[in-house]
């Protein structure tokens, strides 16, 4: 089996283009669980986008006061309801992950394969999306898929089901792989004309391309890691799609896909796959075991680390630009250490208590020394992290790391209005309009002026008011941080202000510090229904729309029950929304 003849893509491109557009209409025709009719999104024409389709707000709703769930509307929303499920591309990460976990590659980097754009515009959606795949994405698909390839053409044993004992046999060998490999790859049982397709193209690499059984093998998983199948998220059951009243049911292997990506951020594992191939996801029961037997997997720290990463979009920490003469010890590694410590505290309030007011309020994490200098804590040396217990005072949860206060402080000192931004916009799902354009930017740092001094004298002006009134006395309450978060008792050599108001639970509530803050938003079932409805936002990867709302009040509820935040994830991958979803425009149905 070693030392394959193997002839790559770049050899012969039209070959795999022509192979590629074959394999397309096995998505974009008619399928098992019906058609997909042109539906043309912010994903491209031809397939919805991940933000696209309708009845998908691109600025998400601020909802109702109590629930976070919905507008303005008193009528209770259908609970036979879901969203459209559009046809999505594995993200960056996801196909990283899906490569590791399918082939056991892991040398590829994320600006290997096609990346997602973070829209951080004033109404952003914290979670990353998808980009349509155009000529340089494709062009990395196919250098992606090339070089996993080459890489399994001196292991091919590891993911051939059988070998050859002579050449009569190799060709029943090609068509084992392409069923057992294809079903992983494609997250399903491949289709009769999939499988023949596969087929027909084993049989030209060996006569036309004159490529040994090896290099067939190598041309077939090239192949396969370019094809719809594999690039997007539509794992469709074999059988006619299953309609129930206004809603179709996703089958099996479609909610195998769903629950693995959202728990795991990869593919499934033989666990869900033989409970998809014996119909025991079809249940709430079905999903609940194995649900709770995911979280219990370590594969279960990385969706928890992205989660909370993209949800205060601390992901794009590294990029925040930082006064070298304010802040001399910003760089890289400090960026990268703030980030790690984020993502571990998130990691250990879900998996380890799972309790919502460990996230807002716990003041144990783990820092390098590094990090210990900005939090003002002795004793910690080198690079590796090692656990700390700050003053209770300082810090309480995950807004007052410093991860979050960086990437919402200025340059060149706080910000009240971006950390206020983040607490409402995140923490209570609330929306605001685009800033006019006449808006006077704040007056500069200057001595003798406070941040908030100077912030309030911007508030005064008559076209900064109204959303000014929403941010900054929230942000007011992490005066106490400068720009990296490190703690402060005065700025510009005048004492720091912190006291701040909220609108919360439908009334106006005062804090002494973000400390305060974060004990009331612990509390609130505004925040903690906005929780859930980020946590769905997540799980269904695009905006919630109206036909989303009872799913949402649902999880919300399952989750104010106990306060554990691993209860809302079984109630989010429970959800009708979840488990079905609405007919697509122009979906031809049985």
């Amino acid at each position: 089996m070693e030392g394959a003849n193997i002839m790559t893509s770049r050899t012969y491109p039209l070959i795999a283009a022509i192979f590629a557009v074959i394999l397309g209409a096995t998505l974009f025709g008619v399928g098992c669980n019906g058609s997909i009719g042109d539906q043309t999104g912010a994903g491209g024409v031809g397939i919805t986008g991940a933000a696209g389709g309708a009845g998908l707000s691109p600025a998400g709703t601020a909802g109702n006061v109590a629930t976070g769930t919905g507008g303005s509307s008193t009528v209770p929303p259908d609970p036979n309801s879901a969203g459209l499920m559009p046809a999505r591309r594995l993200s960056a990460r996801e196909y990283l992950a899906t490569v590791r976990d399918l082939l056991g590659d892991t040398t590829l980097q994320l600006d290997d394969v096609p990346g997602e754009s973070d829209d951080l515009s004033n109404n952003a959606f914290p979670f990353r999306q998808p980009t349509a795949i155009g000529t340089l994405d494709a062009a990395n698909l196919q250098n992606a898929a090339e070089k996993l390839a080459t890489n399994m053409s001196t292991k091919l044993s590891t993911i051939l089901p059988c070998t050859p004992a002579n050449a009569a046999a190799e060709a029943g060998c090609a068509t084992m792989f392409i069923t057992t490999f294809g079903a992983k790859a494609y997250r399903r049982p491949l289709t009769t004309a999939e499988t023949t397709t596969l087929n027909a193209l084993y049989q030209t690499a060996r006569g036309t391309l004159a490529l040994d059984f090896n290099g067939s093998i190598v041309l077939l998983l090239e192949a396969m890691l370019q094809a719809p199948g594999f690039v997007y998220h539509w794992e469709m059951d074999p059988g006619p799609a299953i309609k129930e009243g206004a809603v179709v049911q996703l089958g099996n292997y479609q909610l195998a896909s769903r629950l693995s990506y959202f728990v795991w951020g990869t593919m499934p594992d033989t666990m869900l796959f033989t409970a998809a191939a014996g119909g025991q996801l079809s249940t709430v029961d079905g999903i609940k075991t194995q649900v709770t037997r995911m979280l219990a997997d370590s594969k279960a720290q990385s969706f928890v680390a992205d989660f909370v990463d993209d949800w205060l979009d601390v992901n794009v920490l590294s990029s925040r630009p930082k006064d070298a003469k304010l802040y001399a010890m910003w760089n890289q590694d400090l960026a990268a250490a703030m980030e790690t410590e984020f993502r571990s505290f998130g990691t250990t309030a879900v998996l380890g208590s799972g309790l919502f007011a460990d996230l807002l309020t716990g003041n144990k994490s783990s820092v390098n020394q590094a990090l210990a200098t900005v939090y003002g804590v002795s004793g910690i040396t080198g690079t590796t992290p090692k656990a700390v217990t700050f003053d209770a005072a300082q810090r309480a949860g995950i807004l007052t790391l410093a991860g979050f206060l960086t990437v919402t402080g200025a340059s060149d000192g706080s910000s009240p209005v971006k950390r206020g931004h983040a607490v409402y916009t995140r923490m209570l799902c609330g929306t605001l309009p685009d800033p006019p354009g006449n808006v006077p930017p704040p007056q500069p740092p200057t001595p003798g002026l406070t941040t908030r001094q100077r912030f309030e004298m911007h508030d005064m002006n008559a076209c900064t008011g109204a959303c000014h009134a929403a941010m900054d006395p929230i942000g007011f309450g992490f005066e106490r941080y400068d720009g990296i978060g490190a703690y402060r008792t005065t700025d510009q050599s005048l004492p720091v202000d912190s006291n701040g108001s909220i609108v919360l639970d439908g009334k106006t509530q005062t804090f002494a510090d973000a400390v305060g803050l974060a004990k009331l938003l612990a509390a609130s079932p505004q925040a903690q229904a906005c929780f859930a409805k980020q946590m769905t936002r997540y799980a269904l990867n695009r905006w919630d729309s109206a036909a989303d709302a009872a799913s949402i009040l649902s999880a919300a509820t399952t989750f104010q029950g106990s306060l554990n935040m691993r209860d809302l994830i079984t109630g989010v991958a429970t959800s009708r929304t979840f488990r079905y979803r609405a007919p697509a425009a122009g979906e031809v149905l049985p």
